[in-house]
């Protein structure tokens, strides 16, 4: 066999983790590729991670070199992939859960090496509660933790006695953990403390903010070409100081294109920026809007607070209704004017909740016009169709486009998912069924 092509790793050779004796590389793609598919089997593209635009393969360096059949199946951090975030996770996946750091050099090095790291500092490695920190080390893995009990380290970082503190660049650059050390405990304490009072939505950061524990996000949307835009952040910034580990706070440059899809979601104009809003995502992703538009520190204490008390209902966008809504034969409704047509006791009602730049929803778009034209003079029968883009109800949650809803005629609200085939005859036949040719209850 030939001898391989020299590769170049993106990631230093000093960086790489090592496994017994084994060193893995991470190299690029295109690199790979040029040793022959029949030389060298990696895992599939759609589970390798990218560094910049550049899609990464890991493999064994040994058997890379000898150009031997080599597979490293492994799953690639959800929390963040950038270049850092990817070396931390396979030195955690590939080494101890925390290193040992024999002296100050050493964890400088490990405090330097990061955005954020974790260091235990324990006299007694073998004690309770450095175990307990190895546990937790354990379960994170794009964050580097280091464990030392030497006597200059304790001295270099002003510990007197056992203790745990989170490094980081930014905000006030150390946390000291006080109180029990538990694997529950530190793992809070790390949630709490790992990320920015305030982070900015970008692509890069995306995937931290998303993958992240805390689900209760609240938005400033702050375009940076504002006036007095600094005071504005710091007086966000000032409000998070209270909520941390509970809710994350975010601000997002309504002026970026990119982001605009997110103002769309939350049914914001760029004029009317700057604006806050509070998302949860949990299983339903439900939107919260606050009472002042003023952004004062207290305000948005006093919007979080309200929030996490239960005192704050849930904020259901919604168009005007247009005086011509009912002239067509497919009815045009708002969350305005949902409640009222949809459960109608004496109406069964149809109703297609689309997105404007659904590609299956514009291929409906015909074949629904015409279930409404055969349905037009029909006393009981309403089709309808709602831009769940710009409207929101309490009685439907839509996840996909498009959804397809039957609101039968009678007292018991009763809703029923369309899931036949999605033809003018399909639809038809569900509906001189009353619902049952196709349909499944919702509360089946």
């Amino acid at each position: 066999m030939a001898s391989p092509p020299s590769l170049d790793p993106i990631v230093g050779e000093d960086e790489l983790p090592v496994v017994g004796e084994k060193v893995l590389s991470v190299i690029g793609e295109d690199e790979l590729s040029a040793l022959g598919e029949d030389e060298l089997s990696v895992v599939g593209e759609d589970e390798l991670p990218l560094i910049g635009e550049e899609v990464l393969s890991v493999v064994w360096e040994e058997e890379l070199a000898a150009a031997t059949e080599a597979t490293c199946r492994i799953s690639f951090p959800t929390a963040g992939r950038e270049a850092d975030d990817i070396v931390n996770w396979l030195k955690k996946r590939t080494g101890p859960a925390a290193t040992a750091l024999a002296d100050v050099a050493a964890a400088e090095k490990l405090v330097e090496s990061s955005e954020v790291a974790v260091i235990g500092f324990f006299k007694d490695a073998e004690s309770d509660a450095a175990k307990q920190f190895l546990l937790a080390a354990e379960s994170i893995d794009d964050i580097p933790f280091g464990i030392s009990s030497n006597s200059d380290v304790f001295a270099k970082y002003q510990l007197s006695k056992d203790g745990v503190a989170l490094f980081k660049k930014f905000d006030e650059g150390r946390n000291n953990y006080e109180g029990e050390i538990t694997k529950e405990n530190l793992l809070n304490f790390i949630k709490s403390n790992q990320l920015p009072l305030v982070i900015e939505f970008t692509e890069q950061t995306a995937p931290k903010i998303f993958g992240g524990e805390i689900k209760t996000h609240i938005l400033l949307f702050l375009p940076k070409s504002v006036t007095d835009y600094q005071g504005k952040l710091d007086n966000f910034k000032k409000a998070a100081e209270s909520f941390k580990g509970k809710i994350l706070f975010i601000f997002i440059d309504s002026d970026h294109g990119d982001n605009q899809r997110i103002l769309e979601f939350f049914g914001l104009k760029k004029e009317e920026c700057p604006a806050i809003r509070l998302i949860t995502l949990e299983e339903e992703m439900t939107k919260y809007k606050p009472d002042s538009e003023e952004l004062t520190p207290e305000n948005i204490r006093d919007f979080c607070n309200k929030f996490l008390e239960g005192k704050v209902k849930p904020h259901l966008m919604s168009q005007d209704v247009s005086d011509d809504w009912d002239k067509q034969p497919v009815k045009v409704l708002v969350g305005k004017n949902f409640e009222e047509v949809a459960f109608d006791e004496n109406k069964n009602v149809f109703v297609e909740f689309y997105a404007p730049w659904c590609g299956h929803c514009k291929q409906l778009a015909p074949i629904w016009d015409k279930l409404g034209e055969t349905y037009k003079d029909h006393e009981n029968i309403i089709i309808a169709k709602m831009d769940s883009t710009a409207n929101e109800v309490e009685a439907v949650k839509v996840h996909s486009f498009p959804t397809l809803k039957f609101f039968p005629a009678g007292p018991g609200r009763t809703v029923v998912d369309y899931n036949g085939e999605r033809t003018l005859e399909g639809f038809k036949k569900f509906l001189e069924s009353g619902g049952k040719d196709g349909g499944v209850d919702e509360d089946r």
